[in-house]
Formats: structure tokens, sequence, C-alpha cells
């Protein structure tokens, strides 16, 4: 599903089987590459795994660095994006009456059921992470497309809690919840770890509560 479908809430039956496709294309490509490294393998040998032509993979994405990386939207489960952004209790807001209440603890849920139901485990990506390592031109792909995923994400909570997507609430929210993700799938991932995914989410954001419930008198007002 295209990602203006799918925020829209689109369910025909073509953009279904497109976001699949979509999301086929990018597993295999991940697991090719944490196999195998970006030279292990031909775009020829992805399209086989998956059942489509070449010429169906360039409709997708035009390279398998752009395959590995994939499109944000393709993570979470329809059923649990639709949840999220159809789930603001506008009965309580936080953030002076911006945003609902509820924001932050269905952030929490849709992101942890992303990592829980993925189809990509921990060896997995491991192994991609060392690719990473030694593939440079993959790391500074998806460096480059970091700002197009934020901005994927800043639209969500901006339709969710009705507000422009450049609402310093909205840009806010996608940018710290960013770092809280990142700093979880990093702890997450590494070697030593032995706590679920859920666990280290919730520690760091009872640690970002902590931080912004102290005192604080702005100087310039609010934007």
């Amino acid at each position: 599903m295209t990602e203006s479908a799918k925020i829209d809430g689109g369910s025909g039956l073509r953009e279904r089987k497109r976001a699949a496709t979509r999301a086929a294309i990018t597993a295999t490509a991940r697991r090719f590459t944490a196999r195998s490294g970006l030279a292990g393998f031909t775009i020829e040998a992805l399209c086989e795994e998956v059942g489509i032509s070449r010429r169906t993979f360039f409709n997708y994405f035009p390279s398998k660095e752009d395959a590995i990386i994939g499109h944000m939207l393709d993570d979470f489960p329809d059923e649990q994006l639709q949840a999220f952004l159809t789930g603001a209790d506008k009965s309580s807001t936080a953030a002076g009456g911006v945003l609902s209440a509820n924001l932050l603890q269905d952030l929490f849920e849709v992101t942890c059921s992303v990592a829980e139901h993925g189809d990509f485990d921990k060896a997995e990506v491991a192994e991609l992470v060392a690719v990473i390592k030694v593939e440079p031109q993959l790391l500074l792909k998806m460096m480059g497309t970091a700002e197009g995923r934020e901005a994927e994400f800043a639209a969500l909570i901006a339709q969710r809690e009705g507000l422009p997507a450049d609402h310093p609430a909205a840009v806010m929210v996608t940018t710290l919840f960013g770092v809280i993700s990142r700093k979880t799938s990093e702890k997450f991932f590494s070697e030593s770890n032995t706590l679920s995914y859920r666990a280290i989410m919730s520690g760091y954001i009872t640690a970002a509560q902590g931080l912004f419930s102290l005192p604080f008198t702005s100087t310039e007002g609010t934007p």
C-alpha cells in the first residue's frame, strides 16, 4: 500500500497486494544481505525468491540498497496502525491541550508490536549490522533516508492528533520518540542484552519523563 493510501486508511485489494509485495521484497533483501552481503546476491535471485519479475522489482525500488531500507509504514501491521490512527482520546489531553493523553502509551504499544511480531529475528539483525559495518554505502544510504522516514512518522502523529505536520508538538513527538526507538533497538540487538524490547523501551521512556518533569520556564513564549 502506498504511504498516502495507508495513512488515509485505504483498504482496496490492489493496494493491499502492493503493500504485501513491497514488504516481501524488503524482508527478502534484508535476509539475503544478512547472509551474503550486498554483493552476495543479485536482483534476479531476489526476484526469484519473492516470485516477481525484475521489472516488478524496479516498480517498487530503484536499487538493492533501497529495498533493504524499505518503507517505514511497511513495518507497522495494518490492524495496529489503524487502531493507532483512530485511537486518540480527545476527552483528555496533555501538552497544553494539544496531544491526546493516551498518545505516549499508544506509541509504546504500536512500536512494541512491530518489534515483537516482525519476521526479522535478533540473529539476522546481528548479521545485518555486521554487514553494514563493511558496507559503507549502505550505511550512508540509511542515513540519507532517515529524514524521509521521520517525515512519514510525523505525518502519522499529525493525522492522529489532528495537527499540522509542522506543529511543534508533532515535531517533538516524532523526534523524541524516534531517539527512544533507536536507542531501544541498539540495546535490544546488542550481544550482551538479556532484556525484552518492552522492558528496554519502558526504561528509556521513564527516564525521558523524569527529565521533562523538571521545572522549566520559557523566556520566549510558545511558538
